[in-house]
């Protein structure tokens, strides 16, 4: 529960990727799918405190594609792999 704390904390604050989270935790990079699995958790959480966790999407840098989704790793319009992660904060 400590970890959905600090995620809280830090989403309250800035907007993240879930890598930065992991940095600024100082948790090792592997641990990003851990951070993606607990945000459908934190927005139950943020929910019952009258807040929202946002998503700025993902978004193809070549053509500027947004993805409906949260995990994106290949353009479906240009078929680029350069890719901007989705972004999480709470509002």
């Amino acid at each position: 529960m400590a970890l959905i704390e600090d995620v809280i904390e830090l989403l309250e604050r800035e907007a993240l990727t879930a890598r930065e989270i992991c940095y600024k935790l100082g948790l090792e990079p592997e641990r990003e799918k851990e951070i993606y699995a607990l945000m459908d958790k934190i927005a139950k959480i943020v929910r019952r405190k009258g807040k929202r966790l946002m998503m700025i999407p993902p978004r193809c840098k070549n053509c500027g594609f947004e993805f409906s989704k949260y995990k994106a790793t290949k353009c479906p319009r240009c078929k680029g792999e350069r890719i901007e992660p989705a972004r999480f904060t709470i509002r």
